[in-house]
């Protein structure tokens, strides 16, 4: 894997957000503190030079009342001349909660100095305003959530703030103002039943926008226009299944736009379960669906009346339910993550205006996790013609314990796609952006106080399968991350699946030889009770041994009897000698009295006992033999004695001597 630079710095308080400026990728901005009280600890906003893959150094700093709240959320604004607009969600002081007054939404500006004294010169950041946007005067209630809309030349952004620990909570939409006044002009409000969990804004046309947000179990939008809006609509609710399985429902932690089509959720399942990544796609365009059902109303209106006016009862309009998003895309984090605590999103080729079409793309997706740690995805976007697709959702790699404790915050730096022509080029110079080599990925920790930038490289691509007509432009290039993602293995399953097979085959193999359907491979009869067993010599005149020379053996195969040694005689040498075959001869082992089998020849050894035939044998050989052989598991009462024919045994010496004395 390409190596990935990382910069850390340590802050002299506790960091709760952060944001990249959009129109510098080396600019970061970072804010928290202790909150209110004398205990030593500031609330402060910084500003940091990223420019450098290993080192983070800050360029300035503001320290604000020690009599108000920390710093819970940041969002960078448009450039107002010579300056970049912040906006930060800060709860007043107690005394002025207490009564009633609560300006939890601030503005700062950070000076840009010229270059002629930028060597001595820091950038300074200052207080413009300070409003209230909530109806709410509780005074538990702060600004929890803080988005804008993404920055487009010459188009307005719309903002949105949502309350936390509201009794009533709500979400306030403000505008953006592009230039001159810095206080924002508020929207409206939209009153919520639940607190929002999170929530984010995408631009969908010239003067249209679309918020969506969600609470544990649901997700919403609301179309809003140039001064109308429409909606909220339910879009989304998490399945619930208490009462088939009994298990909880997985919750929604936090929600992004990928583009108007497509939406990426993370949630977390029930009981430290995981994390999983969802996308989905959104639903069509209302204007269709509301012409639809002004076409199915009037078909109701016509059904349900006569030419005298008189209703028909039996006529009733077709309901047209609402749209709703649909799950086509999903991953599983790895197990170590149990729950997940943020998300940030990049679109590596942004659109140029919001009216554009999004070609395709790569996002890349970072998700933090209780753990400390941030795993990275990949998605690709692909349009052909009028079919948008999101496909490839795959993990690139795991930073783990990224800070000492919970992170706080994730954000991406922005990305300005690589220019298509020299006129492009000039163009992206004179704006003095520095087209990226890395896209930035810079986190947070609240208990370290820490910040951390991962700068993960990027690499051109260029798709040559796409279609070229002569004379015309070139295949535009892209940027993708320059790491390999990884696919889902298959692995595990293929393991698994061979696991099974292999014990069905061990299971079959068993019974066959058990029953006596096989010739012996794995020794099961060993192992299986008398009572399991069967003679090979009634499955249909064939005989089960399993060495070939002994199978053709003229004293064996006639009529298979001693098919219930084939376990013994698999390894054995008895193939014929001179026309005659030799015996199979049983005997006891003197030291570890195991039954063991041999082919007799009698010129081997004559000085051993000679074996004698079945009907040779004294009675009480006769009957320590049967019980050998029945331990052993090699005969059974049900065998009778006719398959002992053509066998010799050797003498049992406990029993001899026990005649003898």
């Amino acid at each position: 894997m390409v190596p990935i630079p990382s910069a850390e710095l340590r802050t002299s308080y506790s960091l709760y957000s952060l944001d990249f400026d959009p129109e510098d990728a080396n600019r970061l901005i970072v804010a928290g503190g202790g909150g209110p009280g004398n205990h030593g600890v500031g609330n402060k906003i910084t500003a940091i030079d990223a420019s450098r893959p290993d080192t983070l150094d800050i360029v300035s700093e503001i320290e604000l009342s020690r009599d108000e709240d920390s710093v819970a959320t940041l969002a960078v604004g448009p450039r107002n001349t010579d300056s970049i607009l912040l906006y930060a969600g800060i709860n007043s002081s107690a005394d002025d909660m207490a009564k009633g007054n609560n300006e939890h939404f601030r503005v700062f500006s950070l000076d840009q100095p010229s270059k002629a004294k930028a060597s001595s010169e820091q950038p300074k950041i200052t207080e413009l305003s300070r409003s209230s946007l909530f109806a709410t005067t509780e005074k538990d209630t702060y600004q929890r959530v803080l988005r804008l809309s993404a920055p487009f030349p010459g188009s307005a952004q719309i903002g949105a703030v949502a309350t936390g620990f509201s009794k009533e909570p709500e979400i306030a939409l403000f505008d953006v103002p592009n230039t001159g006044a810095a206080t924002p002009k508020l929207r409206g409000n939209l009153e919520l039943v639940k607190e929002a969990v999170d929530i984010d804004i995408i631009q969908t046309g010239d003067d249209s926008y679309q918020l969506a947000y969600c609470d544990e179990y649901e997700m919403r939008t609301m179309n809003i226009g140039k001064g109308i809006s429409e909606g909220p609509k339910l879009v989304f609710t998490m399945p619930d299944e208490a009462a088939i399985t009994g298990a909880a429902r997985p919750s929604f932690r936090s929600v992004r736009y990928l583009t108007p089509d497509f939406l990426l959720a993370v949630a977390n399942l029930p009981k430290g379960g995981g994390v999983v990544l969802h996308g989905f796609r959104m639903p069509k365009n209302d204007k269709i669906h509301s012409k639809l059902k002004e076409k199915e109303e009037e078909e109701a209106k016509k059904g349900n009346g006569d030419a005298n006016g008189t209703a028909d009862k039996t006529a009733v309009a077709t309901k047209v339910e609402e749209p709703k998003a649909r799950l086509c895309i999903s991953a599983k984090l790895p197990s170590a993550v149990t729950r997940a605590t943020g998300l940030a999103v990049r679109n590596l080729s942004p659109p140029a205006s919001p009216t554009a079409k999004q070609d395709d793309a790569q996002f890349v997706i970072a998700v933090t996790g209780q753990d400390s740690s941030i795993t990275i995805y990949t998605l690709d976007h692909q349009s052909v013609a009028d079919i948008n697709l999101i496909v490839n959702l795959f993990k690139v790699t795991t930073f783990k314990n990224v800070h000492n404790g919970p992170i706080s915050g994730v954000a991406f730096s922005y990305v300005i796609p690589p220019a298509d022509s020299k006129s492009d080029e000039k163009a992206v110079a004179k704006k003095g952006s520095v087209r990226p080599e890395y896209v930035k990925l810079a986190s947070i920790g609240s208990v370290g106080n820490s910040c951390i930038v991962h700068s993960l490289p990027l690499k051109k691509f260029v798709d040559k399968t796409a279609q070229t007509r002569r004379g015309g432009p070139p295949r535009a290039a892209r940027y993708v991350l320059a790491l390999k993602s990884q696919a889902p293995s298959p692995k595990g399953l293929l393991f698994f699946t061979a696991l099974i097979t292999l014990f069905i085959g061990l299971f079959v193999q068993s019974f066959l030889e058990i029953k006596g359907y096989s010739s012996p491979m794995i020794g099961a009869r060993r192992f299986a009770p008398v009572s399991w067993q069967q003679n090979p010599r009634y499955r249909a005149g064939q005989g089960v041994v399993g060495n070939a020379n002994y199978a053709n053996s003229e004293s064996l195969t006639p009529d298979g009897v001693h098919g219930f040694l084939a376990s013994l005689l698999a390894d054995k040498d008895l193939k014929v000698q001179d026309g005659q075959a030799k015996k199979v001869v049983l005997n006891v082992g003197a030291k570890d009295g195991i039954v063991q089998v041999s082919g007799h020849d009698a010129e081997v050894d004559s000085t051993a006992p000679t074996p004698k035939e079945w009907d040779e044998l004294h009675e009480t050989q006769k009957k320590a033999w049967k019980e050998k052989l029945k331990a052993a598991g090699h005969w059974g009462e049900g065998m009778g004695e006719t398959i002992f024919k053509n066998i010799l045994f050797g003498e049992l010496g406990a029993v001899v001597g026990g005649l003898v004395r």
